[in-house]
């Protein structure tokens, strides 16, 4: 077992986690998109770490420099923000996430990184925050559904600003706004499948495209849907529930 900087050459082999996504879903349509991403905003957006079992990667982090993390928190430089973390089922409780854990830590310590920050869940299946208790990580701040948590590796504490989400839909109809953000394949399939619903409902609503960038995410303080300027939903979710957050919308909207 190894881990190793991800690089160009390894585009093939990114998202290891979407070969154990469920056959009833269709996230892994969005796997080469996610890595059409990465391949473009790899060293600028986002960096990477692979976990290989020989020639296969079974595990990954990636992250990027707080400078350009698309996150909505505006944090001092040199600090790395973790997207995500996923390791093969047959790979886990085996110690293999605090290898990984354990050589970012020492990697980025050795480029003079003051500390790692991650956005953590409540969620156990998706980036638990108990999981990072274990690995030394603390909670800075509270961010629903996210606690906002730190390694320190050269510095003790760093400034963290929240960007509060701060959406101003339109008055006139019901508004679904949509943020290109295809760093993970989920996020991509997502981002398609809403849009699908929400050209269902006609005239009734309006659609915004925007692109996930800095300026975005710290503008408005999300990249996640947002139904009529509010987070109605987190994550993957079924057409169903978010058929429902549009049509719910639509209903307050008619009242006035």
């Amino acid at each position: 077992m190894q881990v190793k900087r991800t690089t160009l050459k390894d585009l093939g082999t990114t998202y290891c986690c979407a070969e154990e996504f469920p056959p009833s879903v269709g996230w892994a349509e969005c796997l080469p998109e996610s890595r059409e991403w990465f391949k473009t905003n790899l060293g600028r957006h986002i960096e990477g770490y692979h976990l290989l079992d020989g020639d296969k990667v079974v595990g990954l982090i990636y992250w990027a420099k707080s400078e350009k993390a698309l996150l909505p928190y505006e944090i001092e430089p040199k600090v790395a923000c973790i997207y995500c973390t996923e390791l093969l089922q047959d790979y886990k409780h085996k110690g293999h996430g605090k290898m990984m854990l354990d050589y970012m830590k020492n990697d980025l310590k050795k480029q003079g990184f003051k500390g790692i920050l991650v956005p953590a869940t409540d969620l156990d299946v998706y980036m638990s925050y108990k999981d990072f208790l274990k690995q030394g990580f603390q909670t800075i701040k509270e961010h629903p559904p996210f606690k906002v948590m730190y390694y320190p590796l050269t510095k003790e504490n760093i400034a963290v600003k929240i960007v509060g989400l701060d959406y101003k839909p339109a008055t006139n109809k019901v508004e679904v706004t949509l943020f290109r953000n295809f760093m993970c394949p989920v996020g991509a399939y997502m981002y398609h499948m809403i849009r699908r619903v929400a050209e269902s409902f006609g005239d009734k609503i309006k659609i915004v495209e925007l692109d996930a960038t800095l300026e975005t995410v710290r503008r408005y303080g999300t990249t996640e849907p947002l139904v009529n300027g509010k987070m109605k939903f987190f994550g993957p979710v079924s057409e169903k529930t978010a058929k429902n957050a549009i049509q719910e919308e639509i209903e307050q909207f008619r009242k006035g």
